[in-house]
């Protein structure tokens, strides 16, 4: 049986998330495998590298520019990316307030899985990624709150 799949710009980003995935687990193999960095942690560390592939994509597609600020590069990755029935994005400054609820991409929430008390969140390494793709400079995570399968709330400065 041969399949032929021709070019779907929207299945193209579940392709741009494997090769992120693939070399997130073989540059940050030795921080991530180390038993000390958690699982959000080693999250964080993937979903950057997955991110930074997203905004490749959206790149292609022209969803974003070269010159997009770092607002609108947030908009368009949480717009394309579905990541959740409820997402609320504040801007106040140099913050960003991002606050999810029914979230689509939760392990533990939309996967089911029991994660022993702990967490294992890809939307801030997806931001911090995508971001710094683009712009050259990553954001720094200010504050997580994160409360599956209830409420999730980042704050990134993006000065």
């Amino acid at each position: 049986m041969r399949i032929y799949r021709g070019r779907d710009p929207a299945r193209n980003y579940l392709n741009r998330a494997m090769i992120g995935l693939g070399v997130g687990l073989v540059k940050a193999r030795n921080g991530i495998l180390n038993s000390d960095f958690g699982p959000q942690g080693t999250v964080d560390v993937l979903s950057t590298w997955i991110g930074q592939e997203l905004a490749k994509e959206m790149l292609v597609q022209k969803k974003i520019g070269p010159n997009s600020s770092k607002k609108a590069i947030i908009v368009k990755l949480l717009d394309e990316m579905g990541v959740g029935e409820d997402v609320t994005l504040l801007f106040e400054n140099n913050t960003a307030h991002l606050t999810v609820q029914n979230c689509l991409i939760c392990p533990r929430r939309s996967g089911g899985y029991d994660l022993e008390g702990q967490t294992a969140c890809p939307v801030g390494g997806l931001i911090r990624g995508a971001i710094n793709l683009v712009t050259g400079r990553s954001p720094q995570v200010l504050r997580v709150r994160l409360k599956p399968p209830e409420i999730c709330n980042i704050e990134f400065d993006l000065g």
